[in-house]
């Protein structure tokens, strides 16, 4: 299985009073460099056969740009976890009850999905981060998770944004 992990776009600051942290929204600068990056995610990853999303706005508004750009915003499906604070161990269920799928887009939080990825990889430890906008691939053997899987790439938001300006 091929699983696409992306951190979701830059939103709208913890401490502005109008909004309660879970419905903070992308800003309009997220937004436009999220929409050029997804141009940039659709060069380099083929047709998924699902994308999975936190319910958060920040989160889901960034997985409808991505689906936008790959023409496939009907595979988009939110789970609980994708929460921000949900343990990996929960989206290795998720996976496993997915196991048919051969490519996966994850849209959520850090430092969940630095933990997700770095356990994809047989890290006890969090040994990848996500900057906002960021991409990662893990190919992963089978699930169970019988061994480690492997880091293709991890492609910062710049890289996505320069990719998505080719186009």
């Amino acid at each position: 299985m091929e699983v696409y992990i992306l951190r979701h776009a830059v939103a709208v600051k913890r401490t502005e009073a109008a909004y309660p942290d879970d419905d903070r929204p992308l800003t309009e600068d997220g937004i436009k460099k999220m929409e050029l990056a997804a141009k940039g995610m659709a060069r380099v990853v083929p047709a998924l056969d699902a994308i999975y999303t936190s319910r958060l706005s920040r989160a889901a508004g960034t997985a409808r740009i991505a689906a936008r750009a790959m023409w496939c915003e009907g595979i988009i499906e939110t789970c609980t976890e994708l929460m921000p604070g949900a343990p990996a161990k929960g989206v290795l269920s998720l996976l496993a009850r997915n196991r048919m799928k051969k490519r996966v887009l994850i849209v959520g939080h850090e430092t969940g999905l630095g933990l997700f990825a770095s356990a994809l990889i047989g890290s006890h430890t969090h040994v990848i981060e996500f900057k906002k906008g960021a991409l990662c691939r893990i190919d992963i053997a089978c699930l169970p998770l019988e061994t480690p899987g492997r880091v293709i790439w991890h492609l910062s938001p710049k890289h996505l944004r320069l990719l998505g300006k080719g186009r």
